[in-house]
């Protein structure tokens, strides 16, 4: 009795299986960006800060009516040095979305800065520039 067939078969959809699961990753792959933005920082008493982002999101123009974007806490989705989660949030629209979410910063966090990546585009949050006028949250037009 051969078995050829069957392990030809079996090493043809070994084969294969990761160019489907390719194919199937590209076919849903968003093309739509999420930029992070860091509007300005509140200084407070203690050394810490309470810092204000928004986003922007933009797509390709197309004819297809774009949804909401979700975009859950972990590798896709973080703020470093961690905490990762400092209560951004996961789901995008599209557009500019100025102070969506504000994080408070103890002392300590404030010395080292910090960053928010979404889709691989960051924003890194430098403490020691928000004595720039333009960061100050007093001075923002909305």
């Amino acid at each position: 009795m051969c078995h050829k067939p069957i392990i030809t078969i079996l090493l043809g959809i070994l084969a294969g299986s990761p160019v489907l699961a390719q194919e199937s990753a590209e076919e849903l792959a968003n093309p739509c960006t999420v930029e992070p933005i860091f509007h300005c920082a509140e200084s407070m008493d203690d050394g810490g800060a309470i810092a204000h982002f928004g986003y922007r999101m933009s797509c390709p123009e197309s004819d297809e009516p774009i949804d909401d974007m979700i975009v859950p806490i972990g590798d896709d989705n973080y703020f470093a040095p961690g905490p990762i989660d400092r209560g951004q949030p996961t789901m995008f629209a599209l557009g500019e979305h100025a102070d969506e979410f504000e994080s408070q910063y103890l002392a300590e966090e404030v010395k080292k800065g910090s960053g928010w990546t979404v889709l691989k585009i960051g924003i890194y949050v430098d403490f020691t520039k928000t004595k720039d006028a333009s960061l100050d949250c007093e001075n923002l037009p909305y």
